[in-house]
């Protein structure tokens, strides 16, 4: 299970977040250059909130990393969250403890830290998706299957790959082997379209291709 917490779809959301908070400081900057004063220590005042959230959540990785005291990470988060909750690294921050949660096997911390990191942005953001994601592979393995299932229903736009694995991997567990070629299928399918290649799904269609029986008109049609 803690294996799913943390894959490549983290690095596409960091990466997409910076993208567009590099544009928003640009832009910020020439009006900051032609604006008032007060606009200037406006902005002054919110870089530095900027600036001591990334610390916060800095120091939470670091302490993660080197496998340090657990109280002070956990209070560094807390700090996080209370202080800078509007801010993406807060969200960061609730996804960290929820993944820290999950491998300590507490499923019921790791829900309740994606809940409150949903809460507090938007659930359509690129974001609020992977935090979607894995809330949905939390809640499966907490055994609410059905709204695991019906939170990768709402769809995910931003990882469709990661969205349709989880789904068949949902399946799998529950004994589901049909359904669950038919979601790798379509992960692998997406992830081609993408000018991507997915491993990891061809290894599982093809293991359950081997294990099941296919109807031999599906077979030919795929083979088309």
């Amino acid at each position: 299970m803690a294996d799913h917490m943390q894959d490549e779809a983290d690095l596409e959301a960091i990466k997409r977040w910076w993208d567009e908070n590099g544009k928003s400081l640009v832009a910020a900057i020439i009006v900051a250059v032609l604006g008032t004063v007060g606009w200037q220590q406006y902005q002054g005042y919110q870089g530095s909130q900027e600036q001591a959230a990334s610390d916060l959540y800095a120091t939470m990785l670091a302490i993660q990393l080197e496998e340090g005291d657990a109280a002070q990470l956990a209070a560094a988060g807390a700090t996080l969250k209370s202080e800078h909750s509007g801010s993406t690294y807060a969200q960061f921050a609730a996804m960290l403890e929820a993944r820290i949660a999950v491998e300590a096997e507490d499923l019921e911390r790791a829900e309740a830290s994606l809940r409150w990191a949903l809460s507090v942005g938007d659930p359509h953001s690129d974001i609020g998706q992977l935090i979607q994601l894995r809330l949905a592979r939390v809640m499966a393995a907490r055994g609410s299957e059905e709204e695991a299932l019906a939170i990768l229903d709402r769809g995910g736009d931003a990882y469709p790959v990661a969205y349709a694995q989880a789904e068949g991997d949902i399946h799998l567990a529950a004994g589901r082997a049909e359904e669950a070629l038919v979601a790798y299928r379509a992960g692998r399918d997406t992830s081609t379209e993408l000018g991507e290649v997915s491993v990891v799904l061809d290894n599982k269609v093809r293991s359950l291709e081997t294990r099941m029986p296919i109807d031999e008109a599906e077979r030919k049609g795929e083979q088309g």
